[in-house]
């Protein structure tokens, strides 16, 4: 039997943070995942507050992925964009090799309530008409 993790050169740990609700995050992700040819391996909302993701996906789609990352909204720390950029950069470089070679990441978002997101401590509250 083979060992899996072995056969993964770039298994990379993201982190984020996004102002949305969890389900609809595990959704989007899930749904964009598939779309650029990916592999959801797993994902779960082990509280009210994160999501946890595995997916793997050719190394080709790297910019895609992490495009879609971007666009679905999170907030990726700088350590995770610095891992991205590697990854795509490096792939860029070796496309005629390592093009369909497998990249996995393990993703972790932690959310943050609507209702703290951007608020300012003096601005007035909607005047109605």
């Amino acid at each position: 039997m083979l060992d899996t993790e072995e056969l993964v050169d770039w298994d990379l740990r993201l982190t984020a943070t996004c102002a949305d609700d969890p389900q609809r995050i595990m959704r989007l992700l899930t749904g964009a995942i598939l779309g650029c040819g990916g592999w959801v391996l797993s994902r779960s909302i082990p509280g009210s507050d994160s999501v946890e993701m595995s997916f793997e996906f050719a190394r080709a789609m790297s910019v895609e992925i992490y495009t879609v990352l971007i666009a679905a909204g999170l907030d990726l720390s700088r350590d995770a964009h610095i891992s991205m950029t590697e990854l795509c950069q490096c792939t860029k470089d070796l496309m005629s090799t390592k093009a369909y070679d497998v990249a996995r990441v393990r993703l972790l978002v932690l959310t943050i309530p609507i209702e703290n997101k951007g608020s300012k401590k003096n601005e007035r509250p909607a005047e109605s008409v």
